[in-house]
């Protein structure tokens, strides 16, 4: 469970005695905190010091740092073990370690004890850890006579120990305690052999030539050596001062430094930040105060999270499992099956040939006389290559009213989605979502300047030419699409000024969102198929999912029926594909209340870390071509628990079509969603959907195509398998045996009883025709073999 930043009162007695290294990394519970030092949750030692690739700094983490002096103002240092995995064997300040999570007493502070000065959750981990390393009682020490001056955040790689692709470093936001003792007292020092080689008292000068490389102490922490060429030398000439006055008590401020160059690269190639952020931090503070200062420095945090991805998927994905993304940011990875993997599935490739040679889907909308119906076919081309060819074969009204609708609600999303075009005038964006139906459609004239990117663009700086088409539609599809329109923009402007960074905030919001972008698109279609006469009133029809939500939060709840179950499942099987991707444009839709039952920060982006609760496991990956690196049990029960709530709609989805009529509407309706259910099932317990984008094979596209061209009892059969698939894996799949595994062996219980009738009926014939066309491809491999052996003789 996430802390949520919480202080917990009951928790374990730390003891490190009898314990090894490498079980503390696993055992002992960081405290992660952002760039802020607000705390967002927890995670072990092993994750929080691990800098790989996607994580190129580790995760940062609340950290303590002790300068104990002794009455005559020297200060003890210690010589950190040959054992230590993080920076062994180099001379430090007393005691440097890290206040946990879940201890007793409460080691986890939160902002206001910060600002009095008096965090006493470091505190009592100072005088825990004292005792662990050093060996000083408990008893000996009066935690009320730490002095807390100041925060330092700071990075540093351990390559001198681990060279080059070094994995192990600190990240830290070490809140600094001064402690001296009183004369004629005495402190009972017997350092752990584990945990410390040497101790050392040193004055002032004594510590200045031992860092200049006189002596036999040529290795120095990268934080004290931050601590002491940056603050200490202030405090120690005015020890008294810094100790019994405020005078150099900063509680606000946090120290940003990017260590030496050495303390650089690893296996993460992590390169300087912190200092250009402390820049930034400044001018923001100057400028708007704290609040913007905050802004500026969690954003700056964001954005090197991102770095990190991003670095990570191109490195690791590109060659083995696909290419860069195009559109969007154009950042994240897709992963896509092989070439070789392709060839070795013969019914797909002659899909593929069927559907390319024999024109099975028509284009009945080219070749309009209309010059503004052309644009729009063209422009459809252009901004949707997966719906394009499913509206073209509508018959021609229909696919041109169908065509219209698409283009204005994509130009609509055109202006929601961009985030720079309205920065700072989101008020003005949401008057513009607002009343988009009213305006834009009735001006002939429109063009809408400066939002969008590339072929969007082209769309809504044109946007007069689809008005006008509109204008000429037939009176219902008008009145279905103004309607669809005035909705889905009003419902789009409830978001603008919405913080969607770490996703909506629960089940009702995400239902709620997907209805107003998806669910509204099913009831406008099934709309206009009513109003042109080609279907009856009975599409309109009432599912088995009950809705909690109200389509008008002030009035009474919505009468949301089998069409928006339908949209529903097609956005909530997109979300999930794009879960990284969401993440990295910084508006993303999973329900909060779902996922932070999962995690371990406040962070959405925690599933993406390589180190995700896995403690840098290894799982294989669907097809056994790739391992995803570290992405652990909680984020895949996470993506699971989504998966079950989209799976669930499936039976509203196939009673919407089962109630078509028209064939034509019919493929239209069915291949976006067999199409869905194909995702979902590769998504399913798939680690690779938090190092990029998953998509199905091309081929497998083509055969889901060719199915739906083929008839309803072709689409049960392959809703059938693919909840079969589903199934099969539900007793080994991560959650299995809880509330996840039940919901995913149900909902598929209730697929495969809708299905079983219609897909038996298809499965015979499949059976036959598979027969001849594995005779025929066997038949043709033996040619090209025997041509080419003839060819050598």
């Amino acid at each position: 469970m996430a802390s949520n930043g919480t202080t917990h009162e009951t928790g374990q007695i730390w003891s490190g005695a009898g314990k090894t290294q490498d079980e503390l990394m696993l055992k002992d519970e960081c405290i992660l905190v952002n760039y802020m030092d607000e705390v967002i949750g927890h995670n072990n030692k092993y994750n929080c010091h691990k800098f790989v690739p996607g994580q190129p700094r580790g995760l940062l983490h609340r950290a303590f740092s002790v300068l104990l002096f002794d009455h005559e103002n020297r200060l003890l240092l210690q010589q950190r073990a040959k054992t230590k995995i993080t920076f062994p064997l180099v001379w430090t300040n007393t005691c440097c370690s890290h206040p946990l999570y879940g201890m007793k007493p409460c080691e986890v502070d939160m902002p206001d004890a910060i600002a009095g000065g008096d965090p006493k959750g470091v505190k009592a981990a100072a005088v825990r850890k004292l005792g662990h390393e050093l060996g000083i009682p408990a008893n000996e020490l009066d935690a009320s006579r730490f002095k807390f001056l100041t925060r330092v955040h700071y990075w540093a790689i351990d390559v001198g120990t681990y060279g080059d692709e070094a994995v192990w470093g600190e990240h830290e936001i070490d809140h600094i305690l001064l402690y001296r003792l009183n004369a004629g007292e005495k402190l009972t020092v017997e350092p752990n052999p584990e945990e410390v080689e040497a101790i050392r008292w040193l004055g002032s000068e004594e510590l200045k030539e031992a860092m200049n490389g006189k002596g036999d102490m040529p290795l120095w922490s990268p934080w004290f050596r931050i601590i002491n060429e940056r603050l200490l030398d202030v405090w120690w000439k005015d020890l008294d001062a810094a100790l019994n006055t405020d005078k150099y008590v900063d509680v606000s401020s946090i120290h940003r430094f990017d260590t030496a160059p050495e303390f650089h690269g690893g296996l993460g190639n992590a390169k300087p930040v912190l200092e250009e952020v402390a820049k930034a931090e400044v001018a923001a503070l100057k400028e708007g105060g704290e609040d913007q200062r905050r802004k500026v420095v969690l954003q700056a945090e964001h954005e090197d999270r991102i770095v990190g991805f991003v670095g990570r998927g191109k490195a690791e994905v590109a060659d083995s499992a696909g290419d860069v993304k195009q559109g969007g940011y154009g950042k994240v990875p897709t992963h896509k099956n092989s070439k070789l993997d392709q060839l070795m599935r013969p019914l797909e490739i002659v899909s593929a040939l069927r559907l390319k040679c024999t024109g099975l889907l028509e284009n009945n909308v080219k070749g309009q006389t209309d010059e503004d119906v052309e644009f729009c076919d063209d422009m459809l081309g252009k901004v949707s290559r997966s719906f394009a060819a499913v509206i073209r074969q509508l018959p021609t009204q229909l696919g041109i009213d169908i065509c219209v609708f698409y283009l204005v609600l994509r130009a609509l999303d055109t202006v929601e989605d961009d985030m720079e075009a309205y920065k700072g005038r989101e008020a003005e964006k949401q008057a513009e979502l607002i009343s988009f139906g009213e305006k834009r459609l009735s001006d002939p004239n429109c063009s809408i300047k400066g939002v969008g990117a590339a072929d969007e663009k082209t769309l809504v700086e044109n946007f007069g030419r689809v008005a006008r088409v509109f204008a000429k539609l037939p009176e219902g599809s008008r009145q279905v699409i103004k309607d669809i329109t005035d909705k889905m923009g009003a419902g789009m402007a409830e978001y603008v000024s919405a913080d969607l960074a770490q996703g909506t905030v629960d089940q009702a919001a995400y239902d709620r969102y997907c209805h107003m972008v998806a669910g509204l698109v099913g009831e406008g279609l099934t709309g206009i198929f009513v109003a042109s006469g080609m279907e009856n009133k009975d599409l309109t029809g009432q599912g088995e999912r009950v809705w909690p939500f109200c389509a008008d939060p002030h009035t009474e709840p919505a009468n949301l029926g089998l069409a928006n179950s339908m949209g529903l499942f097609l956005q909530k099987t997109n979300i999930i594909r794009d879960y990284l991707e969401d993440y990295v444009d910084g508006r993303a839709f999973w329900p909060q209340s779902v996922w932070k039952s999962y995690a371990c920060s406040n962070d959405l982006g925690e599933f993406a870390l390589p180190t995700s609760h896995g403690a840098g496991t290894l799982l294989p990956v669907k097809g056994g071509e790739v391992l995803a690196k570290g992405v652990g049990v909680q984020a895949l029960m996470c993506l699971n628990h989504l998966v079950a709530d989209a799976l669930e709609l499936v039976p509203d989805s196939l009673e919407y079509l089962e109630r078509v009529q028209t064939p034509s509407i019919y493929r239209f309706c069915a291949i976006p969603q067999v199409m869905a259910i194909a995702t979902l099932v590769a998504c399913f317990d798939n680690p690779l959907v938090f190092t990029g984008v998953v998509k199905i094979r091309k081929g497998l596209t083509a055969r889901l195509i060719v199915a739906c061209c083929d008839g309803p009892n072709a689409v049960h059969c392959w809703f059938r398998q693919f909840a079969e698939e589903i199934l099969a894996q539900s007793d080994t799949c991560v959650g299995a045996g809880g509330p996840v595994g039940k919901r995913l062996k149900e909902a598929c219980k209730r697929i495969l009883e809708r299905t079983e009738k219609r897909s038996q009926n298809w499965s015979g014939k499949q059976t036959q025709k598979r027969l001849v066309l594995g005779a025929i491809t066997a038949l043709a491999v033996s040619s090209v073999f025997y041509g080419k052996l003839q060819s050598h003789r």
